[in-house]
């Protein structure tokens, strides 16, 4: 056991403990910055479906095809229909092309806003970068002291050393604790995103096909099950998250892009929106674990040293 090698890590460990706070309070603006762009990434998400569901649309649009009146007409009727059908199909076409128009507008402008918040977030990350490398070492530095120390005093007990250490012991639990519950919040949030996308895979697909909501009947309800299993166990995760009553009125409005919604598919839209509220509750719950975290960490360094250098004044007693 080298006391050369001790002595040297116990010194340079002053000389670096003070990019400890900053650099852990620029990772929690970073952190907190990421949660803000939350609803922005929602946002994309949301006209980059828009945009698929528009496609879609005309695509559908323009692959039918006249001959299917021809089957379904009288001979005698037949002129008159099939010009006024044409017409109106026409007419369906110019109206998706220019609501995708618009659905592609939309979604370049809300890229536009992700870029800027992306941005933002680099800026801080170029400005942690300075302190990164002294971190580092910090924690190297620590780790490697903690080795040497339990190797010198092994099977040795020492009062006020125990004492430290329960203190020390103590705080690591608590951020541990603390980090528990967010990896929980986010493991719920990735559910509600789960369930999200479910819900808006299941609007394009009653969009695109009449065939469901038909098929269900009347006052029906079309839920996907991949969007109920995973808010249910979002549920079983988190007993605590808020609940939220069923959509109940029915409001035959266009969207952003221009497209009407039939009241299944409204209420999966309106439900969405629940669903945004309850990770907007998360992120809530987050944020103050994140500053928790940050505080804890740093005591955790704080009591890490304090027990480290009773150890070497008690090591250095025993030489």
């Amino acid at each position: 056991m080298s006391i050369e090698t001790i002595e040297r890590l116990s010194n340079a460990i002053p000389n670096v403990v003070h990019v400890e706070r900053p650099y852990l309070e620029n990772a929690l603006k970073i952190k907190k910055l990421q949660i803000a762009k939350g609803p922005i990434d929602k946002e994309v998400s949301d006209a980059t479906s828009k945009v698929t569901m528009w496609e879609t649309e005309l695509h559908q649009l323009n692959s039918w095809s006249l001959q299917w009146f021809f089957a379904k007409l009288t001979v005698k009727k037949r002129e008159n229909i099939i010009m006024r059908s044409a017409c109106t199909l026409q007419a369906e076409i110019d109206r998706a092309a220019k609501c995708l128009e618009k659905a592609n507008k939309v979604l370049t402008e809300v890229e536009q806003k992700a870029a800027e918040e992306d941005e933002q977030i680099r800026s801080v990350e170029t400005m942690n970068e300075k302190y990164y490398v002294d971190y580092r070492a910090l924690e190297k530095y620590r780790e490697d002291l903690g080795i040497l120390l339990d190797d010198a005093l092994k099977g040795n007990t020492y009062a006020t050393v125990d004492m430290m250490k329960r203190t020390l012991d103590d705080c690591i639990e608590r951020c541990r604790q603390n980090e528990d519950k967010m990896k929980r919040l986010e493991k719920v949030k990735d559910l509600i995103r789960t369930a999200d996308l479910s819900l808006m895979e299941g609007i394009i697909e009653l969009r695109s096909s009449t065939l469901t909501e038909k098929m269900m009947g009347e006052g029906k309800v079309y839920f996907p099950q991949v969007a109920f299993d995973s808010l249910k166990q979002a549920r079983e995760e988190c007993p605590e998250l808020p609940g939220f009553p069923s959509p109940q009125e029915y409001v035959n409005e266009a969207d952003n892009t221009g497209a009407y919604y039939s009241p299944m598919q409204k209420y999966l839209w309106d439900v969405r929106k629940k669903l945004a509220e309850l990770i907007v509750w998360c992120d809530q719950q987050i944020l103050v674990s994140l500053d928790i975290d940050t505080e804890l960490q740093i005591e955790v360094g704080l009591k890490t040293d304090e027990y480290n250098l009773e150890r070497c004044r008690v090591y250095k007693e025993l030489l």
